[in-house]
């Protein structure tokens, strides 16, 4: 029997976008009674050349070569199907999408049967769905190994380090709860008390009920109050664990080293390995490296606990293989015979629907011609262009559980109530920001500071885009900067005198050497002239845009434009507010919200900051 083919909506755009005629590999997650669910691909880096061996690692565990596609007319298409063909694990039916270039008409889909290609229907599945369905695993561990600085060491230890993994070592702990992972067993319940009780024959929903339980209580006794309308329901775990810009739960894991081993009945004791200790060789020069990872895993909600130990550990040795790509890579290149340790990074690109891992050595930047070229291979593997960054240590995935404390809130706009815009289109900030307003970091900025929060707005999202590694400045780097430049007396240093737009694009472009674009307008009244310019500017730019009238200053996140009727409203962050950072009280009470052309002063002028995003990757 043929299994149900279903594919991500993100996968079907991103097809979409392929205009060259080429092959490329997919990766996707078999679950339930037979569902296949295409999720990601790659194209070849050369003619030719697929390279998923390289690639298949940096997906989650449980997201796996399971196909081919091609695009257009593709000559080598038969010598693919039976390179990749034979390397396809997780079904016995791998997969042939054919593609047209440029468009998803005409898409077709075969599954290999019997040695034949047999073509099947499919379903779109939409994020919403793709969120509602699964979630992931993450897991940060380390561990040292010493080696020689040769590939022939490094091969050898991290083949030993999985092989010693693999083999039961290891036991996981699913935070917060008091449920353990073995190789033999799972048990425990969500804490003492609680109703959740996990084991083998749970499912994957059981344990994210098992979280939710434990934090709500947390929550409920940290109000000192047993609210009737609260349950566990309620508790979101993509809010609490989840990754910026994802609305994937995750299963946050605690990775633990077992001290001792069960032994079954069947089990002689006179089998177990005495302890091993290591020896150096005369003249043998080993150094030690160590090995961060942080390692992540697909899951289905209805995939059976059972299968979770097996799951972790397969994203551990991924991890490790990425690790050993990262220093043999640096070790093959005869000018480098110096060994860097590996460090984890996630990324989430929003084209995606899924996580990619990359291990990259500490010591080399960013700006270093082996990390550019490094890069450029990753956007050349899965056909993104060259003109923004999704692979910089800066893009990194930032996980809410890590957030530090007094951090400002992010993406405010999400979930904001309706415009009420008729027939009307929105066009959104793109990505992720900090919200910056008056009082925060301890400054006493009421009244004075409504434009430098609207900067450090605008330049928070740079920073979580990977346009810059810089911080946010403060108000007294941004009024030195002022000064050093000429613009303004050195009476303005520590001052409360207020900044405009001309300003605010001086500093983005002292900061982060950020172009802008300024647009003016002598009227509130006017700016819906500018109507066509800020819907081309969150099409194109997909920046926050500062706006200063007389004395104030706001930020646009967004647009909602009817074309036909020329009727527009502006998503507005307002710098202005002085209270805590409750999301619910910004919300509804219009801090972030739709504002109509009465929002406007009609006898102030307006300046416009639009930043402009550069050209690097």
């Amino acid at each position: 029997m043929l299994p149900k083919l279903k594919i991500s909506d993100y996968l079907l755009k991103r097809l979409e976008q392929v205009k060259q005629q080429c092959s490329g590999c997919l990766f996707g997650v078999f679950y339930g009674e037979g569902t296949l669910l295409l999720m990601g691909f790659n194209v070849e880096s050369t003619i030719g050349h697929l390279n998923y061996e390289q690639i298949q690692y940096k997906f989650p565990a449980e997201l796996d070569l399971c196909g081919l596609v091609k695009f257009g007319d593709c000559s080598d298409v038969e010598a693919h199907l039976s390179e990749v063909f034979k390397d396809v694990d997780i079904t016995d039916n791998p997969i042939l999408l054919h593609c047209e270039l440029g468009t998803l008409v005409g898409l077709r889909a075969y599954f290999l049967m019997h040695g034949k290609l047999e073509q099947v229907p499919y379903e779109v599945m939409l994020p919403a769905q793709l969120y509602r369905d699964f979630c992931f695993t993450r897991l940060k561990c380390n561990w040292t190994i010493y080696c020689e600085a040769t590939n022939q060491s490094v091969q050898h230890e991290m083949h030993a380090l999985r092989k010693m993994l693999s083999g039961g070592s290891l036991a996981f702990n699913i935070q917060p709860t008091k449920v353990f992972l073995t190789n033999t067993s799972i048990h425990g319940k969500s804490y003492a008390d609680g109703k959740q009780n996990v084991t083998n024959e749970s499912f994957i929903m059981d344990i994210l009920n098992a979280v939710q339980e434990v934090l709500l209580t947390n929550q409920e006794d940290k109000e000192n109050v047993k609210s009737k309308k609260s349950c566990i329901q309620d508790i979101k775990l993509s809010t609490v664990y989840g990754a910026l810009g994802s609305d994937y739960d995750i299963i946050d894991i605690a990775v633990l080293r077992c001290k001792t081993r069960d032994v079954s009945d069947t089990e002689s004791s006179s089998r177990i390995l005495p302890s091993m200790s290591m020896c150096l060789r005369p003249n043998e020069h080993k150094f030690s490296i160590p090995i961060e990872v942080e390692s992540m895993a697909i899951l289905n909600k209805s995939t059976k606990v059972s299968r979770l130990y097996d799951i972790l550990i397969e994203s551990i040795c991924r991890a490790l293989r990425l690790s050993e790509q990262s220093i043999s890579e640096r070790l093959e290149n005869t000018e480098f015979q110096k060994l860097k340790a590996p460090k984890m990074y996630n990324f989430f690109p929003q084209e995606f629907g899924h996580f990619i891992s990359c291990s990259y050595l500490e010591g080399l930047g960013d700006c270093s011609p082996s990390m550019q070229d490094k890069r450029k291979r990753l956007h050349r593997h899965f056909g993104l262009p060259i003109t923004r960054p999704y692979f910089r240590r800066s893009n990194a995935c930032i996980f809410r559980n890590e957030l530090p404390p007094q951090s400002p809130l992010i993406n405010t706009h999400v979930n904001v109530k309706s415009s009420g815009v008729t027939e009307g289109k929105q066009y959104l900030v793109k990505g992720n920001y900090y919200y910056y307003h008056y009082l925060q970091q301890q400054i006493q900025d009421k009244g004075w500071g409504c434009a430098y929060r609207s900067l450090q707005t605008i330049c928070s999202w740079f920073l979580l885009q990977g346009f810059t590694d810089r911080k946010v400045p403060t108000h007294i780097e941004i009024q030195e900067y002022l000064v050093k430049i000429g613009d303004k007396p050195q009476s303005f240093k520590a001052s409360s005198q207020w900044i405009g737009s001309t300003e605010v694009s001086m500093c983005l472009q002292g900061f982060l050497g950020v172009d802008s674009k300024i647009l003016h307008v002598s009227s509130g009244a006017e700016l819906p002239t500018l109507g066509s310019d800020l819907v081309m500017h969150f099409q194109t730019q997909g920046t926050p845009i500062m706006i200063g009238g007389g004395v104030l200053a706001h930020t646009i996140i967004g647009v909602d434009y009817c074309l036909q009727s020329g009727e527009m409203k502006y998503l507005i962050l307002d710098p202005h507010y002085t209270g805590e950072e409750d999301l619910h009280t910004i919300q509804t009470k219009g801090w972030c919200g739709w504002k109509g052309p009465d929002f406007w002063d009609k006898k102030s002028y307006y300046n416009l900051c639009l930043p402009q995003r550069p050209v690097i990757f």
